[in-house]
């Protein structure tokens, strides 16, 4: 079990902006299924999105060298470049029926500095401004 959250990493990782400014707290969405959780986060002035899945069926790369963690279950995407998996000892999801997620029904988008993700039946599909991204969905999952 992680003992460690996402959220108090990117809530400290917040605090400490160039100019001594105090970033908004991270942006946390879920799927109506709560099976996928994202935080929206600035750290060091850079935004970030982060995405993990819950329970998945498709096959998860193999880790790289070096990561002892969790891999495969979590994306990272910068406002700028491809997505990324990433190896993790925390979570960006959210509790089975905690608060402080906003759920993005299917057939919604959500907005969040620049990123955007449609919530469809199928999948989370989320995207930078440059147009990569990915979509997740517990069956199987393309980064673009």
């Amino acid at each position: 079990m992680r003992s460690t959250t996402l959220l108090a990493i990117a809530a400290s990782c917040s605090l400490a902006l160039a100019g001594g400014a105090v970033a908004a707290p991270p942006a946390q969405i879920t799927t109506p299924t709560r099976n996928i959780g994202c935080i929206g986060m600035d750290i060091d002035g850079s935004a970030v999105l982060r995405c993990d899945i819950r329970v998945s069926t498709f096959k998860k790369p193999k880790p790289p060298a070096g990561c002892d963690l969790d891999y495969g279950d979590a994306l990272t995407l910068a406002a700028t470049g491809r997505s990324r998996w990433i190896c993790h000892g925390d979570t960006a999801l959210p509790p089975p029926k905690g608060r402080g997620f906003t759920t993005i029904r299917y057939g919604r988008t959500w907005v969040w500095g620049p990123f955007s993700c449609i919530s469809r039946v199928t999948a989370l599909e989320c995207r930078n401004d440059q147009g990569h991204g990915f979509a997740l969905s517990r069956l199987r999952v393309k980064r673009f």
